[in-house]
């Protein structure tokens, strides 16, 4: 019987919408309907047994599509929306793209055209959203000939323009502003993550004020603002020693010629598995005394903020960015969970299937009431950058303007990281 609603939800995915019951019992979607795909963040570590749920264990959805299905797969006019933000509107077939339809990706690149089986095929239209060009004419599996006649593969075109958009000094300091924030040490933890988890999802560099160095209730096993980001607090968990990774000591090995991969896949491993932040951390590269050292509070005059020395080039990320040890991802942060990049890092028997693909139906139906499956676990990254300052005379000055603050990172990071997918918090 066709034209039927039903509402059922099993292993992560919820459906709503018409169906087509056999005669022994089972249905199929079929027709209109909205899924919804679902995952689960990994159980903190500390969790007991029988704990109700909290924030941590919530779900989250991954993908959301709406529109026709015909004998349980996506065939038809419909819309599918990716967690990165990608959105096709357009038909299907058996749970691909095919016929018209139009896709647009998060930076704001469009193809609005012919599709075959997944592949721009055909008649279509490709506008680039990082270079503002836009091209017309007849595709052939995702590749269109250029000015020279060459077939071109748009979608490693574009994969290649958004890796070269996280690099090191691919903008101009001119092109961009780096937001700075100011918060309570003891908050920091917090609001760096919710920082990483709403747009435009930077990733949070950590700095520390000379109040807080001089401070008498901050955490005297790390200096600041390490100490803030050990301790769990609440909703969140701090990062650890088994997560954290020190540039210069990564710097050291690397120079000994010693293999240095597994710190970092080490260290996004357990930051993956405990669901606690990657930290990376660069401390005060030489050990100079300090004519100030017996001061509470330097002067900003003194100090030269906006003048410091770069950090050692051998202590930029470009020495270590791989796909399989540090992904240019990380600054990236819906992409890589998105694109499952996780699963790289993760032991064989913790890798499930991307719960952003549409599943493929149950052979040869789906029972109308099936054993009930739990959700996949989703595992996401989130990274922490810091300075880390041993001595007052290097911590930031506490009547530093937020200007000055964004000069000090151009000078002294400039050539580390990429500035222009970073926000600054600076704690005290």
């Amino acid at each position: 019987m066709a034209g039927i609603k039903r509402c059922f939800r099993n292993a992560g995915q919820i459906y709503y919408g018409e169906v087509e019951e056999q005669a022994d019992g089972t249905c199929l979607r079929d027709g209109l309907g909205l899924q919804l795909f679902t995952a689960r963040v990994p159980p903190r570590p500390d969790t007991a047994e029988g704990e109700t749920e909290t924030a941590e264990t919530a779900e989250i959805v991954h993908g959301r599509y709406q529109g026709a299905w015909k004998k349980g797969q996506l065939t038809g006019a419909g819309v599918y929306r990716w967690s990165d933000g990608t959105v096709y509107d357009g038909y299907f077939l058996d749970g691909s793209p095919h016929g018209y339809g139009r896709i647009r990706w998060p930076e704001g690149t469009v193809y609005d055209g012919d599709w075959n089986r997944g592949e721009m095929h055909g008649q279509g239209t490709y506008i680039c959203g990082f270079k503002h060009l836009e091209s017309h004419g007849i595709f052939w599996r995702n590749c269109l000939k250029n000015h020279t006649g060459q077939w071109v593969s748009k979608v490693e075109e574009r994969e290649a323009l958004r890796q070269q958009h996280l690099k090191i000094n691919a903008y101009p300091s001119t092109c961009y502003v780096i937001p700075v924030i100011r918060c309570d040490g003891k908050d920091i933890l917090a609001k760096a993550l919710t920082i990483s988890q709403e747009p435009p999802y930077l990733v949070p560099f950590l700095l520390a004020k000379q109040s807080c160095s001089a401070g008498p209730d901050t955490n005297e096993t790390s200096p600041p603002p390490m100490c803030y980001v050990e301790e769990d607090a609440p909703g969140v968990l701090g990062s650890t020693f088994g997560t954290s990774i020190h540039i210069a000591h990564v710097a050291v090995e690397k120079r000994r010629m010693r293999h240095t991969d597994p710190l970092f896949q080490n260290a996004i491993q357990r930051a993956l598995l405990e669901s606690r932040p990657l930290s990376l951390i660069w401390a005060d590269d030489d050990k100079r005394a300090s004519p100030f050292s017996d001061q509470l509070e330097i002067p900003v005059d003194i100090w030269d903020l906006e003048n410091a020395k770069a950090v050692p080039d051998e202590w930029s990320l470009d020495y270590f960015f791989d796909k399989l040890v540090l992904p240019t991802d990380i600054f990236d942060p819906l992409h890589f969970q998105c694109s499952n990049q996780a699963s790289a890092f993760l032991p064989e028997a913790q890798v499930q299937q991307d719960p952003a693909e549409p599943a493929e139906p149950a052979e040869p139906a789906e029972p109308a009431h099936p054993e009930m499956q739990p959700p996949p676990i989703l595992h996401t990254l989130r990274v922490l950058m810091m300075s880390l300052k041993k001595r007052l005379d290097t911590s930031i000055p506490n009547g530093a303007e937020d200007e000055s603050i964004r000069k000090h990172m151009r000078s002294r990071f400039g050539s580390a990281v990429p500035l222009h997918r970073i926000a600054v918090l600076v704690a005290g």
